[in-house]
C-alpha cells in the first residue's frame, strides 16, 4: 500500500456503515409507512421552525462576508510558505461540480413551472407577474445565500485540517475548539454519522433524479423504450465513471472529470445563447437580476404567516434545509481541495463562482424553457403534468437548433455530473473513515472510496426501484436541523482558535 494511502478509522467506519445499513432498511421494508412518518417530522420542523432556518440562513450569509472582507480574510489554510494544490480554474471546477450535480440539470429548466403554476405574494398563477418571478425564484434558491450556506463549515474545517494540523477531516474535529476531547468520544462519533445520513440523503436522492433523465435522454435519441433494463444500463455506465474516477483520486480522476464537465457546460450554454431564443435570454435574465436585487430580503424573511400558503415552507426553507443536509459535506470536500487558499479566497470562489455558475444554467435552460412554454413550441408544463419532467428537458433540448447534437451534448454531461456527484461524495465519506491523512499529504485507501462509492449507487437505485427514495430524501433533510447547531459549534471553535492564534502572535 502506498505511504499516500491513510489508514481506515474502525471506530468511525463500521459505526457509520451500521447507521446507514440501520437506516436504508426499514425504508426498504416499509416505503410507504417511512415516507409518512418522516413526512410528518419534515413538516413539523419547516412549519414550526421555519423562522429559524430563515435566520440561520441569513446570518450564515452575513457571517461569512465578515469572514471574506473582516480582519481574518487573508487568513490561509496551511502554513504561510503552502501553494495551492490545484490550479484555480481546476479548482473552481472542483467545488462547483462537486455541489450541483444532474439536480441542476434538472431544476434549472423546469423548475420555473412551479413557480409559475403557483406563484409567491398572492401573484395570480400563469400570469405576467408570475412568469416574471417564475424565472427569477429559482436563481435565488441556487443563488448566493445557498452558496453561504455550503461554503461556511469550509472554514473550521479547512482551518482544524490544514492550520491546526488535526489528522482526521471530520467535522466533529472541528468543532473541537468548543467541544474539546469529546470530538474524540461519542458526541464526535453521533455528529460524525449525522453527517454521513445526511451525505447519503442527499447523493442518493440527486442519483435518483439524474438516472430517468440520462434514460430519456438514451431513449430519445436512439429510439429505445424507457424500460428497467435502459436504467440499469445507465447504472452500468455511470458506476463504472465514477467508480474508476474515485479509485484515481483526487488529482487524476475528480479533477479531470469536473475539468471536462466545466468545459462541456460553457460549451453547451455557449450554444443556447447562439442558437436559442437570444434576446428573451438575455432580457429575461436582466430582469431577474433586478426582481432578485429589488426583493432580496423580503424573499429571506417570507414566511407567510396570515395567508399560509406553505409557499416558503415547500420551497425557501425546504431548500435551505437541503443545502444544510449538504453543507458539511462540501464543507470537508472544499476543504480538502483549499490548502493554500485563504478564506477571501474560498468565499469568493464559492459564493460568487458558484452563484454566477448556477446562474447560467437557469439563464439558459429555464428561460428556453419558459419561451418555448410561452410561444407554445413546447408544451413544457403539460409534458410534466401528463408525462414526466424529465421528457419536458428532453423536448426543450430537442427543439433548439441542431436539437440531437445538443442533446448528446446534454446527455454527456448528465453522466459526468452524476459521476462527479457520487465520486466527491464517496472520497468525503472516505476521508470522514480515515485517520492520519497529515492535512492532505495522504489520501484515503482506494479500497475504501470505490467501497462508499459503490454503496452510495446501489442504495439509490434499490430505493429507487422499491419506492423508497422520497423518504431517503427526507432523511437527509430531517438532519439538517441538528446539523444547524453542530454548524454552529464549528464556527464558535474556529472564532476561538482564530483568537487564540492571534494573541499568541501578537505576544511574540
Amino acid at each position: 500500500m502506498s505511504d499516500r494511502s491513510a489508514p481506515i478509522d474502525r471506530q468511525v467506519f463500521w459505526p457509520a456503515l451500521i447507521c446507514v445499513i440501520a437506516v436504508i432498511l426499514p425504508l426498504v421494508a416499509w416505503p410507504a409507512e417511512s415516507d409518512v412518518a418522516l413526512k410528518r417530522v419534515l413538516s413539523f420542523t419547516t412549519h414550526q421552525f421555519g423562522s429559524l432556518y430563515l435566520w440561520f440562513a441569513a446570518a450564515n450569509f452575513a457571517l461569512l462576508l465578515w469572514f471574506a472582507f473582516g480582519r481574518y480574510g487573508r487568513v490561509k489554510l496551511g502554513d504561510a510558505d503552502d501553494r495551492p494544490e490545484f490550479s484555480t480554474v481546476s479548482w473552481i471546477a472542483m467545488l462547483f461540480c462537486a455541489g450541483i450535480g444532474t439536480s441542476l440539470l434538472y431544476w434549472a429548466t423546469i423548475e420555473w413551472v412551479y413557480y409559475y403554476q403557483a406563484p409567491p405574494f398572492g401573484i395570480e398563477p400563469g400570469s405576467t407577474d408570475a412568469a416574471h418571478w417564475a424565472a427569477m425564484y429559482g436563481m435565488y434558491h441556487w443563488g448566493p445565500i445557498a452558496w453561504a450556506i455550503y461554503c461556511l463549515p469550509a472554514l473550521p474545517i479547512g482551518y482544524a485540517f490544514h492550520v491546526k494540523k488535526i489528522p482526521f477531516l471530520r467535522i466533529s474535529q472541528a468543532c473541537r475548539g468548543v467541544i474539546g476531547d469529546r470530538a474524540d468520544g461519542l458526541v464526535g462519533k453521533i455528529i460524525d454519522v449525522l453527517f454521513i445520513l445526511g451525505l447519503v440523503g442527499g447523493t442518493g436522492t440527486s442519483l435518483g433524479l439524474g438516472t430517468p433523465i440520462l434514460s430519456e435522454s438514451i431513449s430519445s435519441l436512439f429510439g429505445i423504450e424507457r424500460s428497467f433494463g435502459l436504467d440499469a444500463v445507465v447504472v452500468v455506465i455511470w458506476t463504472a465513471i465514477f467508480g474508476t474516477s474515485v479509485y484515481l483520486g483526487l488529482d487524476r480522476g475528480i479533477k479531470w472529470l469536473s475539468d471536462v464537465n466545466v468545459f462541456l457546460g460553457l460549451g453547451l450554454c455557449a450554444l443556447i445563447l447562439l442558437l436559442g431564443p437570444t434576446v428573451f435570454i438575455v432580457e429575461t435574465f436582466t430582469n431577474s437580476l433586478g426582481l432578485m436585487a429589488g426583493n432580496f430580503l423580503q424573499m429571506s424573511f417570507y414566511t407567510d404567516p396570515v395567508g399560509e400558503s406553505s409557499f416558503p415552507q415547500s420551497w425557501t426553507i425546504f431548500y435551505w434545509a437541503w443545502w444544510i443536509a449538504y453543507a458539511p459535506y462540501m464543507g470537508l470536500f472544499v476543504a480538502r481541495i483549499s490548502k493554500g487558499r485563504t478564506f477571501r479566497e474560498v468565499v469568493v470562489a464559492n459564493v460568487v463562482w458558484g452563484s454566477l455558475g448556477c446562474w447560467l444554467f437557469f439563464a439558459l435552460l429555464g428561460n428556453t424553457a419558459l419561451h418555448d412554454e410561452l410561444t407554445g413550441q413546447v408544451p413544457v408544463t403539460k409534458i410534466m403534468s401528463e408525462v414526466s419532467g424529465q421528457a419536458a428537458i428532453v423536448a426543450v433540448v430537442e427543439n433548439l437548433p441542431a436539437g440531437t447534437f445538443m442533446l448528446v451534448i446534454f446527455l454527456l454531461m448528465s453522466f459526468i455530473y452524476s459521476a462527479t456527484t457520487v465520486d466527491s461524495s464517496a472520497y468525503t465519506i472516505a476521508s470522514v473513515a480515515s485517520k492520519n491523512l497529515e492535512a492532505g499529504k495522504r489520501e484515503p485507501r482506494r479500497w475504501n472510496r470505490l467501497f462508499w462509492a459503490l454503496a452510495l449507487g446501489s442504495m439509490a437505485i434499490s430505493l429507487m426501484y422499491l419506492g423508497g427514495l422520497e423518504p431517503l430524501k427526507t432523511v437527509s433533510i430531517v438532519v439538517a436541523f441538528p446539523l444547524m447547531f453542530v454548524i454552529a459549534i464549528s464556527v464558535a471553535s474556529l472564532l476561538k482558535w482564530l483568537e487564540e492564534d492571534r494573541a499568541a502572535d501578537e505576544s511574540r
